[in-house]
């Protein structure tokens, strides 16, 4: 089986593209290694995987749309980029199949041939409507044939496969993720992911005191990212000796600035045993009425790192919709990411 992979954003990194290719032909490799072997390799604007012919397509297809830097993919036909070999391949695609109308979008990628993409999309309309007897329609036709004519090899596209968009995990460095038992936290973490970001993560749980069911719910969630971004590091924080401490000596009022400004300090700690270069969490500014910007300011004073929060200006609903297992977004979606401490704010308080 052969796939082609399509990218969207990844085509505006000019020079930088190779290494981010690089790094999604791996991130594809990983997530397609239950179907060994697997080969990848470079075609213009797209990439090339190739498995097994028995994989079945639409376990490949789930395992796709988890990759980020993907647009789509779809499986593909090759043939030899000639006029008379498109043909033949395309005769092969339509055999068997019942259609009233087509539509065929050809791209001639390579410019040295001797034809253009108005001639490729002519030949072959003609060809399959002398076959078949089905009317040509390009607005919405029952069967699109799609051919990208390539350096070296013509591809005819099958059905096409949603890809989750943004860029391969691991392109844009590593980053530390705050979650608790909620969904907003490993949310945030989901969208950094996309943006390229490998993560890792931290829970600051009060065990003995309370009991371990956000811990299972955060190794739940960690699980569940790790479908979209590989394997990944959860540090488990004891954090009830330290509550106890700010509970005798610290007044009520400020406690819960208190707890998250310490909760930053030990993030940070960690971050930098993992390499990692920003802190990320879930809030959201008015979510809670202790997430004010004046207290937001004073929690991320207690660290050094750059810390984002995508979800920083998301509006809540009433009422949250239930949890999609496809996608974190379905529930909680992002805006815009906010770095809340740059180098040069100002001293530690």
């Amino acid at each position: 089986m052969k796939v082609v992979v399509h990218y969207a954003e990844i085509g505006l990194k000019g020079k930088n593209r190779p290494r981010f290719e690089d790094r999604l032909r791996g991130n594809l490799e990983r997530a397609l290694a239950a179907f060994a072997p697997v080969r990848t390799r470079r075609l213009f604007g797209r990439l090339l995987v190739e498995l097994p012919d028995d994989a079945p397509p639409a376990a490949v297809a789930a395992r796709i749309a988890k990759v980020f830097g993907v647009a789509y993919a779809s499986v593909a036909s090759t043939a030899e980029p000639t006029l008379e070999a498109i043909g033949a391949m395309v005769d092969r695609f339509v055999a068997g199949r019942a259609f009233a109308s087509f539509g065929v979008r050809a791209r001639r990628v390579d410019k040295s041939l001797p034809f253009r993409s108005r001639d490729v999309a002519r030949e072959i309309g003609a060809r399959v409507q002398a076959r078949t007897g089905a009317r040509v329609d390009l607005d919405a036709p029952e069967l699109w044939i799609e051919l990208h004519v390539l350096h070296g090899e013509a591809l005819l596209l099958h059905e096409r496969w949603p890809g989750p968009g943004g860029l391969p995990v691991g392109s844009a460095g590593h980053a530390l993720a705050l979650v608790s038992g909620g969904i907003d936290s490993p949310v945030a973490a989901w969208l950094l992911a996309k943006r390229g970001c490998r993560m890792s993560f931290a829970h600051f749980h009060s065990a003995p005191y309370t009991s371990e069911a956000s811990q299972r719910k955060v190794r739940d969630a960690v699980a569940f990212l790790a479908d979209w971004i590989g394997p990944s590091r959860l540090w488990l924080v004891p954090f009830a000796e330290l509550q106890q401490t700010l509970v005798r000596e610290a007044p009520a009022e400020p406690r819960i600035v208190l707890y998250r400004r310490f909760m930053l300090r030990i993030a940070e700690a960690l971050a930098e045993r993992d390499g990692a270069l920003a802190l990320v969490t879930g809030e959201s500014v008015g979510q809670v009425s202790s997430q004010t910007l004046a207290n937001l300011d004073t929690i991320n004073r207690a660290a050094t790192l750059a810390r984002t929060s995508p979800r920083s200006c998301r509006s809540r609903r009433p009422s949250a919709p239930t949890r999609s297992r496809s996608s974190p977004t379905r529930t909680a979606a992002a805006s815009s990411c906010r770095a809340s401490r740059r180098p040069g704010r100002g001293p530690r308080r």
